[in-house]
């Protein structure tokens, strides 16, 4: 607890404050009761506690906080609670009396009596209420003495019928003593009180980028916020390649942390802090060099018990990673040596290579021999697809070595496993100490740390940044490794899509192509087939659709053979331009899985963004949501801004088709606020057309034809969002009373739509001159219906159902009309889209239906085709299979807390309730959609 006087308005928990307002209004005018507070250490039960005391106007205040040097002083909490009542203890029953009057001369009841004790407080407190409202405040709850916690657990449940309320908070999740009493627990703040609190501590300059690094490192706990933005200086906070990685342990977190691990007996610290200095040791190594050093194996229990360890029966490890690095921080150098000296000897005896790296902890001098040694430890643990690991053997390789040149290329190997595992800010330090190593004369391994530096700047800085890095690298790499050199200039092509310049694009890829054609090597077949797409979508850009869409085509047929995930990323987003969504979302489905495989976090967060993009069409927004939101947890973990950006574009489209204004403002100031400033065409295309469709969907035409002329004049927009996006700006302009507007965006899409010469650009175009209301208006309705493909982009569908719908009724042909708006509300009802939902009701409504569903919820819930998505029937399948929520979320790649999401999901829609429940269905109905 953190003990003040004036504090600063709360930011955010509004729920949280009602809920302690109404406690507070109930004990003044009825009863009273009692809250505990539950949650991490800093995430807010002190300040809420003292703001409930704010609202307490006119009670009586009195508190029983815990404090650490008092918790083993028997009743120490008690004797704070019933001092300021002392006038009121003479008016009680003499038993009651005298044991709380022995109480406050410091005579500790027997045991025997606690209840007596208990009884007797909760007697003092009615009488007390009975002239004013009581407040009783507990704050810290795990360090109040374990007397204490019984007597206020006692009132606790009895207090309800006396103007008495008691307001608790702990760290625990539950506390045994108040078992019983109703229960807040408390989640980390959103991210738009995050900010709010950012700026409220921190006037100056806070990069986004960084602000995205700090908002994950929170994890919305505002202590450890405020504590990093007190700790980091100025520089670090305006520039995410000065933020170190990884970020500093606040002083809270460390004193945390140290505190734990000083409680624990001798030989138990001494095991932990082998384990520090090895994390992830096994079980039978850790018990071995325990004997060895004298340690007692057994000692560790103790940790265990504490709930510090998790124990497999191959691996122990820190439940909380940043436990070991506040022993290896907190402990004296001697006792750092000692464990490194320790681990050393014990490896040597059987050879283990990584003696290597403790020796390597023992020495401040460089040693040639010892420098080779952690190069080959990297060279395995990259094999293995250990990407940290490999990184801190070849820096500590790099840091041994004397000769320059060597340095260098060994530092631009770790800077490489450090980006490829999510570390580009440490990767980005390590290519700059490396670029003054290099000489002119290596041009190749200069281009290589320009790659590298163009790699970071692509998905960390704003995507112009990038453009002069992987120039540079592909001059210098032509010659030596022309594949490298187109790979750079396809990323600088993808950067100039992002911010909708399309001219740039041509350049990169004649130059990539003239690598290719000047190169004496013929094996480059990957390399080839990227240039040639870039080619293909400059020529679709400029408007040589009737050549550059077959030959497209063609070449994603070949993709099949490419195994370099940027590349397959690349190839996904060329897709979207033929519009092949089912392509693109194969296409990046394989580069997810190759840069898991592979250990290559940005890679895979990069292919992630177009595999979300092609689920928001094919399998719905909630799909397309949970992985952009899986891809958003990673890329701000890096810092990887133009992905967060992106992923969080996608997330405003998805909750726009969804309806939910919530999610999609919740994400607009920094999506389509920030793109000028930094470039982020992509992302403000995909923000603009998520809030255009909450438009279309209430009816506001004209906002929504503003949002999307913007999108599609804007030099910062992305060319193939713009051109997907005009079939809804062509309804709101004609909604909008704008016609001349929307027949020239017709007379672009028109040309495109007709070069497809299927799917769904075909029946949008259809739907289009319908709107148009050119010719035959019902006849391009009808055209419009026969070209959707089935199961491709469901919403577009519903949504002509529902023009369509409303174009009948106008006519006043009502009962035609109900079953196209029946048709548009099932699916809409079917991807949970609430907004189009509402409109199409409305609409159903006025031909004299009720719009609600003609089926059954039994007859729905047994149709698992229809009301399950494909990622949900994917993981009941897994259940079926007998694989736990861990083991379905490597299998899936997800977090076990989405796969959590979707079981209960699956749960609701369904109708049952356990897991048995759903085996049993799954068994059962394996004929129907499992």
């Amino acid at each position: 607890m953190t003990y003040g006087t004036e504090q600063p308005p709360i930011i955010g928990r509004q729920a949280e404050r009602r809920r302690l307002a109404a406690a507070v209004d109930a004990c003044r005018e009825t009863g009273g009761g009692a809250l505990l507070l539950t949650g991490d250490p800093g995430i807010g039960k002190t300040a809420l506690l003292r703001d409930a005391s704010h609202l307490a106007d006119g009670f009586r205040i009195v508190r029983a906080d815990g404090v650490p040097a008092e918790q083993d002083v028997g009743y120490g909490a008690v004797q704070r609670l019933i001092r300021p009542l002392a006038s009121d203890i003479r008016r009680l029953r003499p038993q009651f009396r005298d044991v709380l009057e022995r109480l406050l001369l410091g005579h500790v009841p027997p045991l025997p009596e606690r209840t007596v004790v208990a009884v007797a407080v909760l007697a003092l407190l009615a009488r007390a209420g009975s002239r004013l409202p009581v407040l009783v405040g507990a704050d810290d709850l795990q360090w109040v003495d374990a007397e204490s916690r019984y007597t206020l657990g006692f009132v606790a449940r009895r207090i309800d019928t006396e103007r008495v309320l008691i307001l608790a908070g702990t760290q625990n999740d539950r506390c045994a003593a108040l078992s019983g009493v109703p229960v807040l627990r408390l989640a980390g703040l959103s991210d738009q009180d995050c900010l709010r609190l950012i700026d409220r501590a921190r006037p100056s300059t806070v990069a986004p980028s960084v602000r995205e690094v700090l908002l994950h490192a929170a994890g919305g706990n505002p202590l450890v916020l405020l504590e990093l933005l007190r700790t980091l200086t100025s520089t670090e906070l305006s520039r995410l390649s000065r933020l170190p990685e990884p970020l500093p342990l606040t002083p809270h977190q460390a004193r945390l942390w140290l505190a734990e691990f000083r409680r624990l007996p001798g030989d138990c610290r001494r095991l932990l802090l082998l384990l520090a200095a090895e994390p992830g040791l096994d079980l039978p190594t850790l018990l071995r060099v325990a004997r060895r050093a004298k340690v007692d194996p057994s000692a560790l229990t103790s940790a265990e018990t504490a709930g510090l360890l998790t124990v497999s029966k191959t691996v122990i490890s820190f439940r909380h990673d940043e436990l070991g690095r506040a022993i290896c921080q907190g402990v004296d150098l001697s006792e750092r040596h000692w464990a490194h000296d320790t681990l050393a000897r014990a490896f040597a005896e059987t050879d283990d290579g990584r003696r290597c790296w403790h020796e390597a902890a023992l020495l401040s001098d460089a040693d040639s021999e010892l420098a080779d040694a952690l190069e080959r430890q990297s060279a395995g643990a990259d094999r293995r697809g250990n990407r940290a690991r490999a990184a801190a053997f070849m820096e500590r390789s790099a840091e041994l070595t004397r000769e320059d040149g060597r340095r260098g290329s060994r530092l631009v190997v770790a800077a490489d496993c450090h980006r490829r595992a999510g570390r580009t800010r440490r990767a980005a330090r390590l290519l700059e100490r490396a670029e003054s190593l290099v000489g002119t004369d290596q041009p190749s391994l200069r281009g290589h740390i320009a790659y590298l530096k163009g790699l970071i700047s692509l998905h960390h800085a704003a995507a112009p940044d990038a453009y002069d890095s992987l120039m540079s690298a592909s001059g210098l790499l032509a010659g030596d490794d022309p594949s490298l050199a187109v790979k750079a200039l396809v990323a600088a092509g993808e950067a100039s899509l992002y911010t909708g310049n399309a001219a740039l694009p041509v350049q990169f890829g004649r130059r990539a192509k003239a690598v290719l054609d000047g190169s004496a090597r013929k094996e480059q077949q990957e390399s080839r087939f990227a240039a040639d797409v870039l080619l293909d979508v400059v020529e679709l850009l400029h408007g040589r659709l009737a050549a550059a869409v077959p030959r497209l085509r063609g070449r994603l047929d070949a993709a099949a053979q490419v195994d370099d995930p940027l590349l397959l990323t690349w190839a996904s987003h060329a897709a979207l331009f033929v519009a092949d969504d089912a392509r693109a979302r194969t296409l990046a489905t394989r580069a997810v899985t190759l840069a898991h495989t592979a250990g290559d976090t940005p890679a895979m967060v990069h292919a992630m963004q177009y595999l979300s993009y092609p689920e928001c069409w094919l399998r719905g927004p909630e799909t397309a949501t949970l992985t952009a939101t899986e891809a958003l947890r990673l890329a701000r973990g890096t810092g990887q801004l133009s992905c967060v950006r992106n992923l969080m574009g996608i997330l405003m489209l998805a909750a726009g088709m969804a309806g939910d204004a919530g999610a999609c403002g919740q994400y607009a100031d920094r999506v389509v606020g920030e793109a000028q400033e930094h470039g982020l065409g992509l992302a403000s295309a995909l923000g603009l057309w998520g809030l255009a469709q909450l438009d279309l969907a209430s009816g506001n035409w004209g906002e929504a034809a503003v949002k999307l002329r913007r999108l599609a004049r804007t030099r910062l927009g992305h060319p193939g969002v713009a051109m997907e996006a005009v079939p809804s700006y062509v309804e709101a302009a004609v909604r909008a009373g704008d016609l001349p507007r929307a027949e020239r965006a017709v007379a672009r899409f028109a040309p495109w739509a007709e070069a497809i010469g299927r799917g769904w650009p075909t029946a949008l175009a259809a739907r289009c001159r319908a709107l148009l209301g050119t010719g035959d208006t019902e006849g391009h309705f009808r055209h419009a219906l026969r070209l959707h493909p089935i199961g491709d982009r469901e919403l577009e569908l519903a949504r002509t159902c529902l023009l369509y719908g409303e174009y009948l009724n106008r006519e006043r042909r009502r009962a035609d009309a109900r079953a196209q708006l029946r048709e548009a509300a099932d699916i809409f009802r079917r991807h949970g889209a609430r907004l189009w939902l509402d409109r199409t009701r409305a609409e159903l409504r006025a031909t004299g239906d009720d719009g609600e569903p003609t089926e059954s919820p039994a007859a729905v819930r047994g149709s698992w085709s229809t009301v399950l998505t494909s990622r949900q029937q994917q993981i009941v399948r897994l259940v079926a299979q007998g694989a736990t929520n861990k083991e379905i979320a490597a299998q899936l790649y997800l977090s076990p807390r989405t796969v959590d999401y979707h079981l209960r999901r699956v749960f609701e829609r369904l109708g049952i309730t356990s897991r048995a429940d759903l085996i049993r269905r799954c068994t059962v109905g394996t004929g129907s959609g499992t």
